[in-house]
């Protein structure tokens, strides 16, 4: 079973870095073959097609938010603490950045992908949607003063990841101060103030 893993974990690793440097487009199964050591038989049997890798990489590369925000349940952050999480975890991973663009304009350019990557990402924003709702009944917050709040997340979000690889001078720390501004609502104010000193 060792083997069984270590394969899969190998064709993941190898798979993402190909994406990151040429695309899903310019990723074909012969390089990540070549990069991860296995075989095509160890692709189709754990993944069943290109496609099934890239799902798996997406799931992968969501996976930490997911576990972030499930552990945030019980004590869950505001829109705009969230948006601050989101930011500076692609500030300090940049790779995920990458991957993520990556991943965008492969379900661009492919039907089929990008219905199954939309599926993969409905689960993160529906989880960004529950811990929004989790911090507004706790603050008492009306539910229809944050609708929508986790669709303007994850656009923020991506944008920032795009932006960051595809615009030459991108100003990071703005762009986070903004996207932070827009999502707060008055009752975050204080903690704004006190964060700002």
């Amino acid at each position: 079973m060792r083997e069984k893993t270590t394969s899969k974990a190998a064709i993941i690793e190898a798979a993402a870095l190909l994406i990151r440097k040429h695309g899903v487009q310019g990723m074909s199964l012969a390089q990540v073959v070549a990069q991860s050591g296995t075989s095509v038989g160890a692709i189709y049997h754990h993944f069943g097609s290109k496609n099934g890798v890239v799902v798996e990489i997406a799931r992968a590369a969501i996976a930490i938010p997911l576990m972030a925000l499930e552990e945030w349940f019980g004590d869950p952050a505001s829109p705009a603490q969230l948006a601050r999480y989101a930011m500076s975890a692609l500030e300090v991973s940049p790779e995920l950045g990458e991957l993520l663009a990556q991943l965008g304009a492969g379900a661009i350019t492919d039907d089929e992908l990008g219905h199954q990557l939309q599926a993969e990402f409905s689960v993160l924003r529906d989880s960004v949607e529950t811990t929004m709702q989790a911090w507004a009944k706790m603050n008492q917050v009306a539910p229809a003063r944050i609708e929508g709040y986790s669709q303007l997340l994850v656009g923020l979000t991506l944008g920032y990841a795009s932006q960051r690889v595809l615009v030459d001078g991108f100003d990071e720390k703005r762009y986070l101060t903004q996207a932070v501004a827009l999502l707060e609502l008055p009752e975050e104010t204080p903690e704004r103030e006190a964060a700002d000193l």
